[in-house]
Formats: C-alpha cells, sequence, structure tokens
C-alpha cells in the first residue's frame, strides 16, 4: 500500500469517527511493513492479519482494533492504546509495547516472545496460551490477568502486579522476580507450589495431608465473626 493510499484510509476513518461520513479502515491482510502510523487513530480498525512488522504506532489509538493474527514484530507500539483490542495470535515478536495500555485486551495465544511490556497496562488481559518467554514485564500491571497455560520462562516481572491473575498451568520456569513482585503476587489464582516457591510465596497452607480448599478458607472465616 502506497503512503497515498494509507492517507486516504486514514482520513476516512477519521471522518467517520468524527460523524463525517467516511468508512471504517479495513486493512485486512495489508503490507504495512515499516509503516509510519505514530499517533494515528484506528479505533475499531481492521488489520487482521495484516502485515505491520517494523512498524512506527507509538501512541497510536487502536481502541477496539482488530489485530488479529497480524504480524507486529518489531513493531514501536510504546504507549500506543489497545485497550479491548483483538490481538489473539498476533506475532509481537520483539515488539515494543512499553507504558501500552492493554486493558482487557485479546492475546490469547499471542506470540510476545522477547516483547517489551514494561510498564505496561494488561488489567484483564486475556493472555491465555501466549508466548511471553523472554519478555520484559518489569512494573507491569496484571493484575486480574487471565495467564492460564501461557508461556512465561525467563521473562522478567520484577515489580509486576500480579494481584489475583490466573496463572493456572503457566510455564513460569525462570521467571526473574524481585521483593516487590513477591509482595503483590499474594492473592494469584491457581498457582501450584512450584510456582509459588519461583515467586518467593509461601506454600499453601494444609491440613493434614489435604490441602486448604478456598471455600474451606471461606467458611472458616465466617465461622470466627
Amino acid at each position: 500500500m502506497t503512503r497515498e493510499e494509507l492517507d486516504r484510509v486514514l482520513e476516512l476513518h477519521r471522518k467517520l469517527l468524527a460523524g463525517e461520513g467516511g468508512q471504517r479502515a479495513d486493512l485486512p491482510g495489508a503490507n504495512l511493513v515499516g509503516a509510519h502510523l505514530s499517533g494515528a487513530n484506528l479505533t475499531a480498525a481492521d488489520l487482521s492479519g495484516a502485515d505491520v512488522s517494523g512498524a512506527y504506532l507509538r501512541g497510536a489509538d487502536l481502541f477496539y482494533a482488530n489485530l488479529s493474527d497480524a504480524n507486529l514484530s518489531g513493531a514501536n507500539l510504546t504507549g500506543a492504546y489497545l485497550r479491548g483490542a483483538n490481538l489473539s495470535g498476533a506475532f509481537l515478536y520483539d515488539a515494543n509495547l512499553r507504558s501500552a495500555d492493554l486493558r482487557s485486551a485479546d492475546l490469547t495465544g499471542a506470540d510476545l516472545t522477547g516483547a517489551d511490556l514494561s510498564g505496561a497496562n494488561l488489567y484483564e488481559a486475556n493472555l491465555a496460551g501466549a508466548y511471553l518467554s523472554g519478555a520484559n514485564l518489569t512494573a507491569a500491571d496484571l493484575s486480574g490477568a487471565f495467564l492460564t497455560a501461557a508461556d512465561l520462562s525467563g521473562a522478567d516481572v520484577s515489580g509486576a502486579y500480579l494481584s489475583v491473575a490466573s496463572l493456572r498451568g503457566a510455564n513460569l520456569g525462570g521467571v526473574r522476580t524481585n521483593w516487590l513482585t513477591r509482595m503483590t503476587a499474594r492473592g494469584a489464582r491457581y498457582l501450584t507450589d512450584e510456582q509459588r516457591a519461583q515467586l518467593g510465596m509461601q506454600p499453601l497452607p494444609r491440613v493434614g495431608n489435604a490441602r486448604r480448599s478456598r471455600s474451606t478458607t471461606d467458611l472458616a472465616r465466617r465461622l470466627a465473626r
């Protein structure tokens, strides 16, 4: 796609969002390799399957955009607004997502190997089955995030906030943490004793040989009142 064609699509999309007619940016499968889209407003745009590798999307507005199966490897998405965006199956290898807003984004099965997510907001994001091996998640907000069967091996989650995150079946081998992570991981759900040990947490209390269940604990608290 030429720069002129892209500018035309963006202008029509801007008009649509402003209620001035226009039309939605429908760019499924488009070739946008290395495109300069910093600050672009692509709210609810369709970029599914597009090749956006190496593109500049710093500060871009991709609110509820469809980026499923898109190639965003090496893309610069620093500070991008991706709240509620569909990034399922997207290829984000080595992408720069520093301080990006990914609240409630769908990242199921996405490849974020080596991606920089430091300071990113991933509150209640769906990262089930995502590949985060070697990713930089320092100071990221993963509270309430769904990380079932995600691969976090070798990731750096120092200072990350993991409260009430679901980590059932996640691979945490070689995860790097610090004291802050160990504090804020409290309340993370579905952790095995091995995973809790990796995050510097104490094993779950046991009653005899049986692990104390959440329902049992809740009942005990109610009876103690």
